[in-house]
């Protein structure tokens, strides 16, 4: 009789276990794939880095990326939408360049958006946001804003104070969420130091000098310190907050012209808000000529388009390489995609923040409290910026993971009245 001889197994190295830790993999590729694309001096490099990283975390996250398709895909109706556009765009191969750049863009978001751990994400997403911001604030990058000569702080990769400040203002509300963890994980290292951070990228974002970026960032930390105080309250109580936001946002919707008055009187704003006037007049007459379908996905702003020419001679901007815009997104949408466009891109939003509230209402998800909150900062400046899926930026990367949070299981994110250290 024989007695096998047991071999002894080497022990698991530390660093092996780190790197195939999935909290860790999915803060990392997070901050990795939104720093890849924040700032915009990186240009093509950081392009390539930042496909790179999504085709790696979609080798290594297969069920993870299925589960983004199988349960976020009405989401990606308005790119498939660009996508066809180049069938009667007025520039095709324009057009399907961007429009399957949008699209890889927006699946990177869905997919983080699915991510088993959504606090490792907001953590990975902490690190790149407020990192970005206090590395602009000490860099000092400081232009004349156009309007007065008043000076705005720019980012540290050079882009424009309002895209700039956009980047501060979801730093902030990033250091708020980091600041909820460390207290309830009695961490004072971690509450002491997101609290201060947080402060660090208010004092940003007024530097950047955009009324609008100052504006909706108040307003949601105003939603998100609402969202915080009931999250662990009755599904009952939840509701009735949930539709009253709605109610509100329909409110601002039919009283938006007043609204519109009194930022401006409050912003020191011209009656054209600084050239926008002009540009949506002129828009009216764009949208006329292709009504429906619009001349494409990123079909106006191009250096053989006249009426493109013409408008960057009026607002006196250089043609190449310019990130000139409408300053409104859904005339932006409209011009390039149409009415059908515009409908298809509006029925994703707005089937995403009912799926965003409706994970409120059921858990105590600190990760849905920031999307929401991050939602209402976006949405409030569209009408006067051009928030949308743009291709290979930052922003279209959070938006679509604020978006396809809404879908992601109640059950895996905690249905546990009390918050639970690792919940969603």
């Amino acid at each position: 009789m024989t007695t096998a001889l047991a071999v002894p197994q080497a022990p698991r190295s530390s660093l092996v276990a780190l790197l195939t830790n999935r909290s860790l993999q999915d803060g990392a590729f997070a901050a990795l794939m939104v720093i890849a694309r924040i700032p915009s001096s990186v240009g093509m490099p950081g392009a390539f880095v930042f496909l790179l990283l999504t085709g790696i975390y979609v080798a290594i996250r297969l069920e993870q990326t299925c589960d983004a398709l199988r349960r976020c895909w009405f989401l990606l109706v308005f790119p498939a939408f660009a996508l066809l556009s180049a069938v009667w765009a007025i520039y095709p191969e324009v057009t399907l360049r961007y429009a399957l750049q949008m699209t890889l863009t927006a699946l990177a978001g869905l997919l983080l958006s699915q991510a088993a751990q959504p606090r490792a994400v907001l953590t990975g997403l902490f690190v790149a946001y407020a990192g970005y911001t206090v590395a602009s604030l000490t860099a000092g990058n400081i232009h004349p804003d156009g309007m007065g000569g008043a000076l705005a702080l720019y980012g540290l990769g050079g882009e424009a104070k309002n895209y700039f400040a956009d980047t501060a203002g979801t730093a902030v509300l990033l250091s708020l969420i980091m600041l909820v963890t460390g207290i309830e994980r009695d961490s004072p290292v971690l509450a002491v130091f997101s609290g201060g951070m947080s402060a660090i990228c208010v004092l940003t974002t007024v530097r950047a000098h955009s009324a609008g970026a100052v504006a909706s960032l108040a307003l949601a930390a105003a939603l998100l310190t609402a969202l915080l105080v009931l999250r662990t309250r009755s599904p009952a109580l939840k509701l009735a907050f949930a539709a009253t936001v709605v109610g509100t946002f329909a409110l601002c919707l039919l009283f938006f012209q007043p609204l519109m008055a009194m930022v401006q009187e409050l912003s020191a704003k011209d009656s054209g808000l600084t050239g926008r006037g002009y540009l949506w007049y002129r828009a009216e007459f764009i949208i006329a000529q292709r009504p429906w379908l619009g001349m494409g996905y990123f079909g106006f702003w191009h250096p053989a388009n006249p009426d493109a020419i013409g408008l960057w001679r009026y607002f006196d901007v250089h043609q190449e390489g310019t990130g000139f815009s409408f300053h409104n997104s859904y005339i932006q949408t409209m011009v390039e995609t149409g009415y059908i466009g515009l409908a298809i891109m509006l029925g994703g939003w707005i089937a995403g923040i009912i799926a965003l509230l409706r994970r409120f209402v059921l858990t105590p998800s600190l990760a849905t409290c920031f999307w929401l909150s991050y939602m209402a900062m976006e949405l409030s400046k569209s009408p006067v910026e051009p928030i949308r899926p743009a291709a290979l930026v930052a922003p279209t990367i959070m938006l679509f993971a604020a978006l396809g949070f809404g879908w992601f299981p109640v059950g895996k994110a905690g249905t546990a009245r009390t918050p639970q250290p690792g919940s969603g």
